[in-house]
């Protein structure tokens, strides 16, 4: 495949899906379907000009304008909910310059208002807010929150806020939530949470998710999982914050003295935001929630609790980020160091030259050149063809080896691409195909792919984890994404990746295996 033709599918690629994710919830974002179909129809116009110059300038169009600002709004929403407020502030002044469609140009002044609000200055903040026009919804929901004024503000919801934009937008959903639980509708906030909760996962960030079940576990009185969604995925809450939502699923559960203790001594905190929750918290002592629930809401907190005790069950495997990838590195600089050969030799992209240099041929390996089966491995059509690999092998290499150590890493990987070469000789010849040649790290990296999928196979087998399930989920649409790229692309060796995906498979089950635990 040419680089040029490489470069438009990927613009291709991530136009469509921007366009396809963010169709279904018209008009709240038609700015990114404007831009990723502006995109595409400029690239494909310019195609007609100069297929590389298409590809270049719309690649650097999707970074800039797709992918740049979706990364950054994901940060921002990190920042909002770690209340980083001015932080966020100057990142989406940033960002609404090159995204300023879809309510993003608001953003920072409602950061602000908030970052004002913490500091003290409340008047300030109310003011500012007070400045938006009426139709600006989260700016009348802040006005109520800063003031911690939650009866009004949940009033205001449900008689001015049109159902299909409270449900149509996760920032405002979490207000709801949070609202109908300083209320104390329990059942409620229980039942809008079932009802949302797929919406959350799919368009918020994990985080704002995380949130949204604390908010139903803590106003229910569940101290374990709210301890375990603060020691987690909510860790980097300020520790004040922490202590807040601890505090208050304790005093739900029914330790009011020490609640009440402990929270009175947070209100010495500078942050003046968490001062007006805390004198909320103390002036309207909430009821035991097991005095208020119902069957149908102890089937949902029941189901939540699940949900959670399985996501942070103690791993089978760890997956840490802290222990060293040798092989994986080691494996990374043979690949550059065979490359480097090739550059050096003239042979980055020349059949006759990776010929000698010890790319596969069948005919040559079953003459006796058996070393061809190894050298494949290592050996690269191109600096393109090397790149995509090593990227392969530095995201699945890292996260195997982390999980399994580094002999077990070795010998999968070699056994998968060695194994792989072997297998596509064989077969090559049973079938007639002559004149073939091979190379590439791809089969061996196809075999992690296969190693990962029997990691989490067997981490399931021990946890029935729904966590688990979906990263299993995840791998079978890589696979099958992986396949189809093969048949539509040419020169890629679907055979050879299914056999280093298969010997994957078969040497993690005797290395790892599924039901033993040893």
């Amino acid at each position: 495949m040419k680089l040029s033709d490489f470069l438009l599918l990927i613009v291709c690629f991530f136009c469509l899906l921007y366009f396809l994710e963010f169709v279904r919830f018209l008009p709240k974002n038609k700015g990114w379907l404007l831009v990723s179909g502006f995109i595409l129809l400029l690239t494909l116009g310019l195609r007609l000009v100069d297929t590389l110059s298409a590809g270049v300038i719309g690649l650097i169009l999707v970074i800039l304008f797709l992918i740049i600002p979706k990364i950054g709004l994901s940060v921002y929403q990190k920042l909002m909910v770690q209340q980083h407020y001015r932080t966020a502030k100057i990142l989406m002044t940033i960002l609404s310059l090159l995204h300023p469609f879809d309510g993003w140009l608001a953003q920072p002044k409602l950061a602000y208002s908030l970052a004002l609000a913490k500091e003290g200055k409340l008047e300030q903040s109310l003011n500012l807010l007070k400045s938006f026009p009426d139709e600006h919804y989260h700016s009348k929901i802040l006005y109520f929150y800063l003031q911690g004024d939650w009866e009004n503000g949940l009033n205001w919801i449900e008689r001015y806020l049109p159902y299909n934009i409270l449900f149509s937008d996760s920032e405002l959903l979490l207000y709801y939530l949070r609202a109908l639980g300083e209320t104390g509708k329990l059942n409620k906030l229980l039942k809008i949470y079932q009802k949302t909760e797929g919406f959350l996962k799919r368009n918020g960030s994990p985080l704002q998710v995380y949130q949204a079940r604390m908010y139903a576990l803590a106003f229910c009185g569940q101290v374990l999982q709210v301890r375990q969604l603060l020691q987690v995925p909510l860790r980097k809450l300020p520790l004040s914050v922490q202590q807040f939502w601890l505090r208050t699923a304790q005093m739900i559960a029914g330790k009011k003295a020490y609640s009440y203790s402990n929270l009175a001594e947070l209100l010495t905190q500078k942050d003046f935001i968490l001062k007006k929750a805390i004198n909320w918290r103390l002036d309207h002592p909430h009821i035991e929630s097991e005095k208020i629930l119902n069957k149908e809401s102890y089937q949902i907190i029941n189901q939540i609790k699940l949900e959670v005790d399985q996501e942070f069950y103690p791993r089978i495997f760890n997956f840490s980020k802290t222990r060293k990838a040798y092989a994986t590195y080691l494996l990374i600089g043979v690949n550059l160091a065979f490359f480097g050969m090739q550059i050096k030799t003239g042979g980055s992209e020349n059949l006759e030259r990776l010929y000698q240099l010890g790319a596969l041929v069948p005919e040559a390996v079953i003459a006796g050149q058996w070393w061809r089966v190894i050298t494949a491995n290592f050996l690269h059509f191109g600096l393109l063809h090397l790149l995509t690999n090593m990227l392969g092998l530095y995201i699945l290499g890292r996260l195997v080896e982390s999980a399994i150590g580094f002999f077990r890493f070795l010998v999968i990987y070699l056994f998968s691409g060695i194994g792989s070469m072997i297998l596509y000789t064989v077969l090559s010849l049973q079938t007639q195909q002559h004149g073939y040649i091979l190379m590439g790290a791809s089969a061996a990296i196809m075999g992690l792919l296969g190693a990962l999928f029997i990691i989490f196979i067997k981490e399931w087998f021990q946890t029935k984890s729904k966590f688990t399930a979906k990263r299993i989920q995840l791998i079978v649409v890589t696979i099958g994404l992986q396949f189809t790229f093969d048949y539509f692309v040419p020169h890629i060796s679907m055979l050879s990746h299914a056999t280093g995906l298969l010997l994957g498979f078969i040497s993690s089950l005797f290395l790892i295996g599924i039901i033993s635990n040893k």
